[in-house]
């Protein structure tokens, strides 16, 4: 039998890479600081779900706007995603991520169960 050799490696792409890794980060930092919502309403309904969250840093770091891109369906919900983006303190770009952009739109899937 003939050894056919391996596929070469795709090359790396570093921009690519630096690009994944800070929305790796971003999303794993949005959930460690979001909060499942509190108040009577909360602990009467115990809405649970998903909130699909947009937003747009500036490659400061600096937050630009943040909206619902799809909704858990709970106001409650929806509210405690928006003030976990708004609240979140970012940082700046990797050097070599979005070379040109002066800014960048995130999406981010933020789930809630109540305790």
């Amino acid at each position: 039998p003939v050894a056919v050799p391996p596929p070469p490696a795709p090359a790396k792409n570093p921009a690519h890479e630096a690009e994944a890794a800070y929305v790796g980060r971003l999303r794993s930092y949005l959930n460690s600081i979001k909060r499942y919502p509190t108040g009577r309403e909360a602990s009467q309904q115990r809405p649970a779900g998903t909130t699909l969250v947009w937003f747009t840093l500036r490659r400061s770091g600096d937050l630009v706007e943040a909206g619902i891109e799809t909704s858990s369906f709970s106001m409650l919900l929806d509210n405690a995603a928006l003030t976990t983006v708004r609240r979140g303190v970012y940082p700046a770009f990797p050097e070599d991520a979005w070379a040109g952009k002066a800014q960048r739109r995130f999406t981010v899937e933020l789930d809630f169960m109540p305790k």
